[in-house]
Formats: C-alpha cells, sequence, structure tokens
C-alpha cells in the first residue's frame, strides 16, 4: 500500500486543481473565439456564486473597464451588474483576482498600492 503524507496531498492537490483551472480557462476561451453564447436557459441572469465565481465576475466587468482602473472600479462594476452578489464576495478576494491577472498577464499593474493608495490596473488588449 502507497501511504502519502500531507505535504505530499497538498502538492498534488494544487497542481491537479492548476491544470484543471488551465484546462477550463481554454475551453472558456475556445468557446469565446468561436462566438458562442451560452443559451439563455442555461445560464442565470445574475452571477452565480461557487469555486471561480470571482474570476468569472472580474473577468465579465473587464471588458467594460477603459483605461486605468482600481479594485474599487471593478467591485462598482460587479456591482452595478448584480448588487446580490457583490455583496457577499470580499474586497481581499477581488484584490487576489486582480493580481493573479496580473501575473498571468491578462490585465497590465500599473502602479502597486501602499497604504491608502490602491493598485491601479490596465486590461491588456
Amino acid at each position: 500500500m502507497v501511504m502519502m503524507n500531507e505535504r505530499e496531498y497538498n502538492k498534488l492537490k494544487r497542481a491537479i486543481e492548476a491544470e484543471y483551472h488551465r484546462k477550463l480557462e481554454a475551453l472558456e476561451m475556445v468557446w469565446r473565439m468561436s462566438g458562442g453564447a451560452f443559451p439563455t436557459d442555461s445560464k442565470p441572469a445574475g452571477l452565480t456564486l461557487g469555486r471561480g465565481s470571482t474570476l468569472n465576475a472580474v473577468r465579465s466587468v473587464l471588458e467594460d473597464l477603459q483605461g486605468e482602473f482600481t479594485l474599487r472600479d471593478v467591485a462598482q462594476e460587479i456591482t452595478a451588474k448584480d448588487p446580490a452578489f457583490v455583496a457577499t464576495m470580499k474586497r481581499s478576494s477581488i484584490s487576489s483576482t486582480l493580481k493573479r491577472l496580473a501575473e498571468k498577464g491578462e490585465i497590465e499593474l500599473v502602479a502597486a498600492g501602499s497604504g491608502k493608495r490602491a493598485s491601479r490596473y490596465r486590461v491588456v488588449r
């Protein structure tokens, strides 16, 4: 019988989750590039909660943002789309999502925040 310690388990779990997210993002990109749209009966009118919901919400508003923006701008756009959804989200989750998107190159970090000054981002087009 093969034994696995907690460290090995967590490492393997992170690798599997990362691969899953890469494949899901690739599928979504192919779907968008093919001009695919979700049928009205298969996607709820508002944003939905669940794994990846913050990422999906942030990505959905990036299309509407022009020029430089901050976490507050993103939160306001999400609020405009679905006020009930943003009430359940933590600002720290939005911030983490923006940082990950910047690391992936989907958005650009224009100026890192410090103290009360918010980080500023720009969509890479």
